[in-house]
């Protein structure tokens, strides 16, 4: 397991290929946001998921806080029960 935004998700994307390949269990957390270029971002973009669709990792997106906790439980689970390693995404600005 690992938490992240929208930087750090996008420097993975070579490890994501690796994992993916092998099939570990895993789970990323993300913290959805846009790509900051010169300063800190402060808008909600879902373009670092986008980036990593081709990974080979399931996506489960968040619409609310309480989902949020519910599906990272439920990731968990399901990475562990079927090896396909999961990123589990969420609005970062909320």
């Amino acid at each position: 397991t690992t938490f992240t935004a929208s930087q750090g998700l996008l420097l993975m994307i070579p490890n994501m290929y690796k994992i993916a390949g092998e099939l570990l269990p895993c789970v990323f957390h993300v913290a959805a946001r846009a790509v900051a270029g010169q300063a800190l971002a402060i808008f909600g973009d879902h373009s670092d998921i986008m980036a990593v669709r081709q990974t080979g990792f399931a996506l489960l997106s968040s619409h609310s806080v309480q989902e949020s906790f519910d599906l990272a439980l439920a990731s968990h689970i399901a990475t562990l029960l079927c090896s396909v390693p999961f990123v589990h995404f969420f609005d970062g600005m909320r």
